[in-house]
Order: structure tokens, then sequence, then C-alpha cells
């Protein structure tokens, strides 16, 4: 492999990944995708920069206080660093494929898959989590790679680091230890690597340690959550999703590159014990993941993004079926790139030119650009008055999208699991005797069959809250054909008490 072939490749790939950049700063200003509601919540965590947070670590908050501050309290600000984070993923990943002796041709083509499948396209346009997390896994895997190749073990720090950094973002990289764990048992001595193993790790746990440091005066709220997550997976409450499980894997990776994928599991599966090393850490990675996730959903629901993580060695796979195994299926790996561009702009499109929005994969993103105006006309001031409501996604959007961009305030009056708002301070302390306005939001067709019963029952809860509750009107936030597809009603809520809700003791 020739030093200007990498480098010609290399070039090429990052003019492709500054288009990708520019296209994607163009939706973010004119699509008109507002922020999903755990992006508002991120953005809320970012105003109050903090060691952990309720339900994640604290890195997300921290990489969109510094978009935000590059481009203010915008959609741009708290998603610019997902652009960032998605350039540096796909060279990544064409590194990873060099490291893994794929040609620089195969190297180039497998960074483009991760660029522009469905979970690097989205991934560069919202702020998630998941992003920062598979970035340094990426970076993980590379140094294991190069490592594998000289058949020792990683520099301790580098690879103890690099996992420290994702779990920053996410601690399923931690999940990262078992499969390095299984691949050096299988292939080297025991105590020729444990030791270096173990420093390792416990470098990385030392992503743990603001995590740790928020949770300890706060009640070890994200544990608590993460346990309770974990024991109603666990608890058989719940019915399997296995051909959705799966389903959801072909539509993030992108049904051709699944197919693909599938093609190269059934390669490796045959020529296991004389796979290259490096290939054979990558299939250990996907292949295992998917038996065990997919095994898992046969009896409880699993979330499609779980294994997220698996799609760089993925994708490794991918690359080496196509050019070294079986060239004839090159032209599916183009057909594939083709068939995920045109879907993914299919799906930012809809929005622009389609008016049925209550089929808009989307439409959690919509209409919330609405809401500063329709605030304005039920005449709540932010000098004045302060934002409510009973639901953190609701709180979040209230915060991000009204005047001002005050942090609102979360009132728990059905007993729902707490959040992050739960550990700030309440309107009860800050708001004493002022006029606040409640708000609940709900799409269609939810909207229509609910919102006289939600009325009623506000009206009735609220009052135990404030002296006096008016019902001011159904606001609409997106309409369709003149009918209301997502809507707010408000309430205006005077002279709240020093009163709280009992507290909840779910997380």
């Amino acid at each position: 492999m020739s030093v200007n072939s990498v480098n010609y490749y290399k070039k090429k790939l990052i003019l492709f990944l500054l288009l990708k950049s520019f296209l994607i700063i163009i939706l973010m200003l004119f699509v008109g995708l507002g922020l999903g509601p755990d992006e508002a919540q991120y953005w809320t965590w970012s105003q109050k920069l903090d060691w952990g947070y309720y339900s994640k670590p604290p890195a997300i908050a921290w990489q969109i206080k510094l978009g935000t501050f590059l481009w203010g309290n915008t959609e741009l600000g708290v998603r610019f660093f997902s652009i960032v984070i998605a350039f540096a993923q796909a060279l990544a990943i064409y590194h990873l494929a060099l490291a893994c002796h794929l040609i620089s041709r195969a190297a180039f083509w497998c960074a483009l898959v991760m660029a522009f499948c469905p979970i690097g396209i989205f991934g560069a346009f919202f702020a998630i989590t998941d992003g920062g997390m598979l970035l340094c896994w990426t970076f993980a895997s590379l140094i294991l790679v190069q490592a594998i190749k000289k058949s020792t073990f990683p520099s301790v720090a580098s690879l103890g680091f690099c996992i420290l950094m994702g779990a920053l973002f996410k601690w399923s990289i931690f999940i990262l230890w078992l499969y390095i764990a299984v691949f050096y048992l299988y292939y080297y001595p025991l105590k020729s690597w444990y030791k270096s193993f173990l420093l390792a790790f416990c470098i990385s746990l030392m992503g743990l340690l603001p995590s740790l440091w928020w949770n300890w005066s706060h009640d070890w709220a994200t544990f608590r959550h993460v346990m309770s997550s974990t024991m109603q997976v666990g608890s058989g409450t719940s019915k399997g999703n296995f051909f959705e499980f799966v389903g959801s894997q072909a539509l993030l990776f992108s049904p051709i590159f699944f197919v693909l994928l599938l093609a190269s599991y059934k390669v490796c599966l045959k020529k296991f014990k004389t796979l290259f090393q490096p290939i054979c850490f990558c299939f250990l990675l996907s292949f295992g993941s998917l038996v065990l996730f997919s095994t898992m959903a046969l009896f409880q629901k699993m979330q499609g993004n779980w294994i997220v993580f698996t799609y760089p060695t993925s994708i490794i796979l991918v690359g080496w079926y196509c050019f070294e195994v079986n060239c004839k299926a090159f032209k599916w790996l183009k057909i594939g790139l083709i068939f995920t561009l045109f879907l993914s702009s299919l799906m930012f499109l809809w929005p622009v030119f389609s008016v049925n929005h209550r089929k808009s994969p989307f439409k959690h993103n919509l209409g919330w650009l609405n809401m500063r105006e329709a605030l304005k006309q039920t005449g709540y001031d932010p000098q004045k008055n302060f934002l409510v409501s009973d639901r953190y996604q609701t709180t979040s959007l209230l915060s991000f999208y009204s005047e001002g961009q005050k942090r609102a305030y979360f009132l728990n009056l059905e007993g729902h699991r707490k959040n992050q708002f739960s550990y700030w301070p309440q309107f009860q302390k800050e708001e004493k005797e002022k006029t606040g306005y409640f708000v609940w939001v709900e799409n269609a067709p939810h909207l229509e069959t609910n919102w006289q019963n939600r009325q009623q029952f506000y009206q009735k809860e609220l009052l135990k809250y404030f002296e006096q509750v008016e019902t001011l009107d159904l606001m609409p936030l997106l309409q369709e054909k003149q009918q209301m597809v997502k809507g707010m009603l408000v309430f205006k809520c005077q002279n709240c008490k020093e009163i709280w809700p009992d507290e909840i003791q779910k997380y």
C-alpha cells in the first residue's frame, strides 16, 4: 500500500466530509427541524454546567456549552459539535480500515459508509450522547488493532484514556472491556497481558469520577435510575421485540449494508480459525453483540441504538467482504450508499415538501419554532412570569423556545419518575406569589381525544399550588390542512403557593 495512495484517498475523503458538513449546516439552518426533547434537555444541562446529571454523564452538556459559546443558544449552537465529531468519526474509520490491512480504496469506502449511513447522518445532525462515545470507541479499537498486529497489548495509557473519555459521554463504552478480554484470552496466555489489562481498566474507571462526585450529593440518582431501568428490563413485564430490534439495525445501518454485513458473518464463521486477527476482533465485537442483544430481544424490549457501538467494526467487515472476499459485492456497496443517501434526504426534506406531518419521521422536532409567538399571545412576559409543565420533555422545550430562554420548572402532578429538574430549585421557592403559565403539549391524534380531559384534570390539580387558575386556550403549534396536529394547552396560574407535591421515589 503506497503512501501516495493513502494520502490521495484521505484528501478525497476530506472533501466529501467537508461537503457533507456544509449540507448538514444548511439543513440545520433552513429545513425547520427544531430540537428534539432530549436535545433540549441536554441544552438545559449546558446552561448549568456540573460534574454529572440525572441520566447521563456530563460530556454532552460540555459539548453543547462549547457549541453555544461559539454560535449562541441556537439549534446550530446546540448541534455544531455533532458535525465535528461525525467528521472525525469517518476519518477514524478510514484509519481503522487501514490498520486492518484493507487497501486505501476500501478504507475510503468504509469511511463513506460511516459518514452516509443513517446513523452517520443523524449523528451529525442531532446532539446525542452516542456520537462522542462512538468516536472514543473507534479510537480505542484503532489502538487495539495496531497492537494486535504486533501480538502485544496496547499502550495502557492510550487505551485507558480513550475509554475514560468515552465514559464521559456514555457508560456503555465499558462493554468494550468484555470483548478485549475474550479476544486476548483466545489468542494469548493470560500471564502475558492481564497486568496491563487491569491497569488500563483502572485508568478507564476514572471516567466515572465526575458522575460519582455529582451522585454523592444527589442521592446517587444516576445509579438508581440505571438500576431501575435495568430491573425493569429484566422483570419480564415487557414483551420481546426480536424482529423489531433486528429490523432497527437494518434501518440504522441501511438495509443493503446490513445484508452485506450478514454475508461477511457467514464467511467469518467458515474461516474463523484462519482469519487475520484484526478482522477476527471486528467479527467478535460485531457478531457477538448482534447475537447477544438479539437473543435478549426475544424476551425483553431492546432499543435499536443500544448496539450502535458495533457499527465501526461492522463497517470494516463490510469493506473487507466487498474488496477482499467477494469483489462483485462492491456494486451493492455503491447501490447501498445511493439508497441510504436518497432515504436520508427524503426524511430530512419531508417537513419542507410534505403536508402530512403526522407521518413525518421527525414529528417530535416540528412546531417548536412557533412556541415563542404562541406564548406571547397568551400574555407571557419573561420579565414577570415563569413557565411550568408536568413533563420534563416539555419543560426542556419551553426553556429553549420561550422568549428570554429562562429555565422552566417541572411540577410532578402525576407521580412520574424524577429527572434533572427535580434536583434544581423549584418555582415554589424562587417564584413565590408570582404568576406562572402551565403548558401541556400533545400531538394528533391524542391531542383531539385528550385535551378536554386534560383541561379538567389540570384545572383541578393546579389549584393546589396556585390561588387562581385560568384556562387560556388550546394554541396551535403545527397545522395541517387547517387542522391542528400539534398544540399546547395553556393555563394562567396566579400567586403560587409554597406547597410542594409529595416526594416521589421513582428513578
